[in-house]
């Protein structure tokens, strides 16, 4: 315990109405985090809900229901508390197009995080933690040290932030903490049965089918077949009734292949706007410092960016360039 970490309880257990965002493109960890402490709040005598940009991504339907996706700003006066997990970068917050991220950081804010960030939001307490694997793991721990009850309900949300975060605790973010923290969290009564059906096993058909097409058709080898690339078309979404929101999880596929140290995906946003997502399997080859320097964030083994860029192949051309030399 420390004087942040003393803030921010005392500051959560103040608070009868909370507010709880997190960021951009939800995954695991971030929904895990918002929807367990939802549940962790309510069951404390909270008023508390998760306000999100967009419907939760298919494969967590089934764990995460009950959510805003409109908000009136004048209503953040009726808040005590306002929690941004997995997210502290104030302009990465996920809100509805009418909210302003300003609102949303400052003296009601509470933070927490395991993402690296040169400048963190403003906050009246804030607790950042690149060691832990996840938000999940971060949150749980605080919770578990100042003794806030966990129902299996809440229970099983954190655990599966921990789980998608580290690839079912196969990736170099799993710790020994890590992996005592998830044990306290099944003892608690998470339902990995509910966790393993609902988001790893419960791919639509349409989904294996572009899978399929992307391995076959897009899948690029380069670097000596260690660096592994696909492309996310329009068409191919358009096709088999892909949503390019629902790709956690696609990188995978390209990293599983033996020869691979780095894997990418390509994905348009929008006119001459790419999405980049970064992995890599050897830490002495970190995707981080390349992912900030082409102006994104994220972790030494996984991150991303958003580049300009009139098509496709100068993408894929400029990554070329910089993977290269990142193997070399």
């Amino acid at each position: 315990m420390n004087e942040v970490t003393n803030r921010l309880d005392s500051l959560l257990r103040a608070a009868n109405r909370v507010l709880i965002v997190t960021h951009h493109r939800p995954d695991g960890d971030a929904l895990g985090s918002a929807f367990g402490l939802r549940e962790i709040l309510r069951d404390a005598g909270k008023f508390a809900q998760v306000l999100l940009s967009e419907a939760v991504p298919y494969r967590y339907l089934k764990l995460c229901t009950d959510y805003w996706v409109e908000f009136d700003p004048a209503e953040l006066a009726q808040f005590d508390a306002i929690v941004v997990l997995d997210c502290a970068a104030k302009e990465r917050i996920a809100l509805p197009k009418n909210c302003s991220a300003d609102e949303f950081a400052g003296a009601k804010t509470l933070n927490f995080d395991h993402h690296r960030y040169g400048a963190p939001m403003a906050a009246a307490a804030a607790l950042i933690d690149p060691e832990r694997s996840s938000t999940c793991e971060v949150l749980t721990d605080w919770l578990l040290t100042y003794h806030w009850s966990l129902s299996p309900r809440a229970a099983t949300l954190l655990l599966t932030g921990m789980m998608t975060d580290t690839g079912c605790f196969r990736f170099a973010n799993t710790t020994g903490n890590c992996l005592r923290t998830a044990a306290k969290l099944l003892d608690a009564g998470a339902h990995l049965a509910e966790i393993v059906n609902a988001v790893f096993f419960s791919k639509s058909f349409e989904q294996m089918q572009f899978e399929n097409q992307l391995m076959s058709e897009e899948l690029r080898l380069a670097c000596d077949r260690r660096f592994a690339y696909a492309c996310i078309k329009p068409e191919m979404c358009q096709k088999y009734r892909f949503n390019p929101l629902e790709d956690e999880g696609l990188i995978d596929l390209l990293r599983e292949l033996d020869s691979v140290v780095i894997a990418m995906l390509i994905r348009r946003e929008k006119a001459n706007c790419y999405k980049i997502s970064l992995r890599s399997k050897d830490a002495a080859y970190p995707v981080g410092p390349l992912a900030r320097q082409l102006g994104g964030g994220g972790h030494d083994l996984a991150a991303g960016a958003t580049l300009s860029a009139a098509s496709f192949a100068e993408v894929e051309q400029l990554m070329l360039k910089h993977v290269a030399a990142l193997l070399n």
